[in-house]
């Protein structure tokens, strides 16, 4: 059983990728979630209960973060401790949902991401249950401290639940040890299992990408709303007069409309990234996780502009590693964008150290790694 809360955003996929591969060793999955999970789980063929559109988690969180910015006058710090009511209140009307489907679906073992610990550990299923989480390490004595890595708002919810991981039977990390800074204190339970967030639904990727011309860049802004539409405007600005062809993702909850159109750029709301990372020579990018491991998967540099959230800390270790220029949010507003780009393609280093790291992650499984964890709590 999954419990996924959400369809956009970067929670997904690795419990998407996860179930994907568990279905193929031969175990029923069935999924409770919201609409945009049924949706974007539909060409998977897994089937599920969707839950009543009220708690679809994008519009509550968007809902959340919003009201707590007006009431803070736009402080991000004091704006945390409100997110995180907001969100502690949504899990506990979740949380009786998923509870009435639990005695239905009578599962051996339930998943789900960072955003469901709480769901879970109040429904308190009679089985094993793991989280998936999305980004680095979350838990106790982490590498570097939560104001390093997290932006402020974000901070008092993820302490919230790095303390309730402790709840969990299982704790899967869809990151690797070598790029969460080496980092080998993970506490009993918690594996980091790979990049399970590169996962994406099957599509057929666009002919234009195949047609001869300028290297493809890759421009991508969260999925899931953030206040981060200036990015994509400072990149498709900046990138105007380069050698080089943009491909803007916006998300299912921005109009490419919203977007000042461009002679060498393509806007488009959502397009595979993976077929996208597989012609281009580059990613320019909020720092998603998702994104990021994705982008060294494929092998190529970045340009990255932390906006929130998780990106200050997945910025970092994309740098720590020699894979990435980190552009911040007021250098890409002054055009600081084309000259990182033109650094990191004329860079031979951080090309060859984005090759290493693609030959390094192609020689995991990070599917089969956590299928084959969630197997042992199975069979015990």
């Amino acid at each position: 059983m999954i419990v996924a809360t959400a369809g956009a955003g970067g929670d997904l996929p690795p419990l998407a990728g996860a179930a994907v591969v568990l279905r193929d060793r031969g175990h029923e999955v069935l999924f409770v979630g919201d609409g945009t999970v049924e949706r974007s789980l539909r060409p998977t063929g897994l089937a599920g209960r969707v839950l009543p559109p009220e708690l679809d988690l994008g519009p509550r969180l968007i809902a959340a973060t919003r009201d707590a910015m007006t009431a803070t006058g736009g402080d991000l710090a004091a704006a945390g401790p409100i997110v995180l009511e907001r969100m502690r209140g949504w899990a506990h009307e979740t949380a009786a949902h998923v509870a009435g489907a639990l005695p239905e679906m009578r599962p051996d073992v339930v998943l789900t991401s960072l955003f469901g610990v709480e769901v879970l550990e109040i429904a308190s299923p009679p089985c094993p249950w793991v989280v998936v989480n999305s980004t680095f390490y979350v838990g106790p004595s982490p590498p570097r401290s939560m104001e390093e890595d997290w932006g402020p708002r974000a901070i008092p919810l993820l302490a919230h639940y790095a303390d309730l991981l402790e709840a969990a039977d299982l704790v899967l990390h869809a990151s690797d040890r070598v790029f969460d800074l080496g980092f080998d204190g993970l506490p009993p339970r918690h594996h980091y299992v790979g990049p399970l967030g590169i996962w994406e639904p099957p599509s057929d990727p666009p002919a234009y990408l195949a047609e001869p011309g300028d290297p493809w860049v890759l421009v991508t802004i969260s999925s899931q709303l953030q206040d981060d539409l200036p990015l994509a405007e400072a990149a498709l600005g900046s990138l105007a007069d380069e050698p080089v062809r943009v491909l803007l993702t916006v998300g299912p909850d921005h109009d490419p409309d919203e977007v000042a159109p461009r002679r060498n750029a393509r806007i488009e709301r959502s397009v595979s990234h993976a077929a996208v990372l597989e012609r281009g020579r580059l990613l320019v990018s909020h720092a998603g996780h998702g994104s990021v491991m994705k982008a060294l998967w494929f092998g190529r540099p970045m340009v990255l502009v932390p906006w929130g959230r998780d990106q200050p800390g997945v910025a970092a270790r994309a740098a720590a590693l020699g894979v990435a220029q980190i552009v911040s949010p007021d250098e890409a507003a002054a055009g600081g964008i084309a000259a990182a780009v033109r650094r990191t393609l004329s860079d031979r280093s951080m090309e060859a150290a984005a090759a290493r790291h693609r030959d390094r992650l192609r020689a995991t499984d990070p599917p089969g790694t956590a299928a084959e964890l969630v197997e042992g709590l199975l069979g015990r």
